[in-house]
């Protein structure tokens, strides 16, 4: 059995007496942050980027400055970019797990489609935002999993290396 720790590390132990499929499970959660935690680091590296974005930029307020369209796009894919960085750095520092660029992959993507669509559509028509909004969010969940799957293993990759070398050095 795994017992899981307050740092969501895992510590390994055998026990013979619990069934596969709880086994099983034990394994996924270790693999998964803590939710207030996730959820901390969700307003960190996706939401607060974006209330900066919104809120120095955004076609939608009257008391910024109002810039063309192609450079909304590169603000927009700047923060995808910024916040891919900041959720990657986060999981470097071990702050949390690799299904946090899941989350933020689907945040990013979709609060990107509502500042987007501001260049187009005014709050009148919110319902067409929002479906545009929801198409970001369809796209962004298959690829924020395919992202988490994909560092999952190269961490797993490169934790293997370092445990192979020190095996060596050891023997």
């Amino acid at each position: 059995m795994k017992v899981i720790d307050n740092k969501n590390k895992v510590e390994s132990s055998e026990n013979n007496n619990i069934s596969p499929v709880v086994q099983h499970e034990l394994d996924f959660q270790a693999t998964r942050t803590v939710f207030w935690k996730s959820f901390l680091f969700l307003i960190i590296e996706g939401v607060a980027p974006f209330l900066v974005l919104f809120l120095l930029s955004s076609p939608d307020l009257k008391f910024v400055h109002h810039y063309e369209v192609g450079v909304g796009i590169g603000f927009g894919l700047a923060y995808i970019i910024g916040v891919f960085l900041l959720t990657l750095l986060g999981f470097i520092l071990k702050g949390h797990q690799a299904d946090q660029f899941i989350y933020t992959t689907i945040l990013s993507w979709t609060l990107y489609g509502l500042y987007l669509t501001g260049y187009w559509w005014t709050w009148d028509n919110i319902l067409y935002r929002c479906l545009v909004a929801f198409g970001f969010l369809l796209v962004s969940a298959f690829f924020g999993t395919f992202l988490s799957v994909w560092i999952r293993n190269i961490s797993g990759v490169i934790n293997l290396k370092k445990k192979a070398k020190n095996n060596k050095q050891e023997g």
